[in-house]
């Protein structure tokens, strides 16, 4: 069965997961995780979006997105290509470092950001790495502690702690007894989509109710109620009805350059081609609905080649 398309809304919360390959480590030593902090800083600042939880474990990572403008495809690809080849090179290894591909849902917002937020942040005590709840904030790759101390890191904490009060000192401590309450009570893989609705125990699985007469629409891709996972799929039903066919983009690649339509598909590295291949990999995927192994197939290119077009054809499509 082929995989569904991600799901990729301006300003929707995503809960984005990914795993070492055969469960190996991602994170071997503190500069490993260091430089996974590092750049996921600069990748999230550089792409426009807010990261709201995280947790760094050996072998996988968490980070609760809200997502701006940018989508979120961009600041993932970044993020885990120029960390996979900061790794390859420093261990002297080749191949794939992560678990087939990251895995992003689409979270409702509204009832599920702070529950989202508490399971990322505990997920160093669910794996074993600390022991104690009051230690959990000296846990240095896990936003725990930024929320409560503050200070220039990855997580945008404002964001979070406004839900807990407008007074700082109240809402941190608020949401320290928020995420204490919630100690021991997560089992891996919750939050991981599917659809979730609350019920009298706390959240139970739509699609795991629905068997038992209870009618909850749900999709793997979103966490939320029926209704949110409705709307979404209307909203991404809108988005693919707008995109616009294959020789439309190949009309506005030769408007917007003043080069040829046959440039994109010459294989050379002349300055024209580079160009005309940039702009039109950019527009396929943001108009033409086209996903990068679309393109790879089309130009007979590797992906690192077309992430690179991609972000070239998106700088170069913003100065004409």
């Amino acid at each position: 069965m082929p995989r569904q398309a991600r799901i990729d809304i301006p300003g929707g919360l995503y809960h984005v997961i990914a795993r070492g390959n055969e469960r190996r480590e991602i994170f071997c030593d503190e500069l490993d995780y260091k430089e996974f902090y590092r750049r996921a800083m600069q990748t999230v600042a550089e792409t426009g979006q807010k990261c709201l939880a995280c947790a760094l474990i050996p072998n996988h990572f968490h980070l609760l997105i809200l997502r701006g403008k940018r989508p979120l495809s961009d600041t993932m690809r970044k993020l885990m290509t120029g960390y996979v080849g900061y790794f390859n090179r420093r261990y002297r290894r080749a191949g794939h470092l992560f678990q087939d591909r990251y895995k992003a849902i689409l979270c409702q917002e509204e009832g599920y950001l702070l529950e989202l937020a508490a399971y990322i942040h505990l997920n160093p005590m669910r794996a074993g790495l600390v022991k104690r709840y009051e230690d959990l904030a000296g846990y240095k790759w896990c936003g725990h502690g930024e929320v409560l101390a503050g200070g220039g890191g990855l997580i945008v904490r404002d964001y979070l702690l406004e839900h807990f009060g407008d007074r700082e000192a109240v809402a941190i401590k608020k949401y320290y007894l928020f995420v204490e309450e919630r100690v021991g009570r997560y089992k891996r893989g919750d939050y991981s989509g599917g659809g979730l609705i609350r019920s009298a125990g706390g959240y139970e699985a739509a699609a795991g109710l629905a068997r038992w007469g209870e009618k909850e629409l749900s999709d793997e891709r979103v966490l939320g109620g029926g209704d949110f996972v409705a709307s979404v799929l209307k909203e991404l039903d809108a988005v693919v009805k707008q995109k616009v066919a294959k020789a439309e983009v190949l009309t506005e690649v030769a408007k917007l350059t003043g080069l040829r339509k046959d440039f994109i598909f010459k294989h050379d590295r002349t300055p024209d081609t580079v160009t005309a291949k940039s702009v039109y990999c950019y527009l396929m995927r943001e108009k033409g609905g086209a996903r990068g192994v679309d393109l790879m197939k089309e130009l007979g290119l590797s992906s690192g080649a077309i992430s690179h077009l991609c972000q070239k054809g998106r700088v170069l499509s913003e100065g004409y």
